[in-house]
């Protein structure tokens, strides 16, 4: 009888050991879950910048090299980029298949939230603007600026694009950019 009861005992305790062990690896597996979804987003929105700096960086460098030129167009209504190459300052007036060179179109990951241009014109102050153009030439891109994208928890980053030279550049948050300065504020 003795002998009976404790082994009701233990066999109850082996069923609740069972239950806390798979409780803990339940709980185990659903941590594992969300961080590897935040790292895949995480690795999906990074790949996405780097694809645009690059797209950057070879109109920069094809129209150094060249005596092409080079549009990166920002597209803020299918949130994607066109590279292009062109002949004329009208982009326009291209056959729009044989001109384009690559087309992405990005995930919820990355989001194109604004462009500010080194002359000042800003894409915030008009809701019909549908996209911004980057044009590269032989000394360099027609106008400097800022690219400010979103990341999927909604945080800013900047891809500063500049005007002479320089190679693209990739920073964290909202950072400001250098603006062109009249001669007369020029101290040198």
């Amino acid at each position: 009888m003795k002998n009976m009861r404790k082994y009701r005992f233990l066999r109850g305790f082996v069923l609740v050991e069972m239950l806390m062990v798979v409780g803990l690896i339940g709980l185990m597996t659903a941590v594992a879950v969300i961080s590897f979804s935040a790292m895949w987003g995480n690795l999906k929105f990074k790949s996405q910048v780097r694809e645009l700096v690059n797209a950057f960086q070879m109109a920069q460098n094809a129209a150094a090299t060249s005596d092409r030129r080079y549009a990166v167009i920002l597209d803020f209504t299918d949130q994607a980029f066109i590279l292009r190459e062109f002949k004329s300052l009208d982009l326009e007036t291209l056959d729009p298949e044989k001109a384009i060179i690559q087309t992405k179109y990005f995930s919820e990951a990355l989001t194109i939230d604004y462009v500010l241009y080194d002359d000042l014109e800003d894409t915030r102050n008009s809701e019909d603007v549908t996209e911004a153009r980057f044009l590269a030439g032989k000394s360099g891109w027609w106008y400097g600026g800022k690219v400010v994208i979103l990341d999927e928890d909604g945080w800013p980053w900047t891809i500063v694009v500049h005007r002479f030279a320089a190679p693209v550049e990739l920073f964290k948050g909202d950072v400001e950019i250098l603006l062109p300065q009249e001669r007369d504020n020029i101290p040198f």
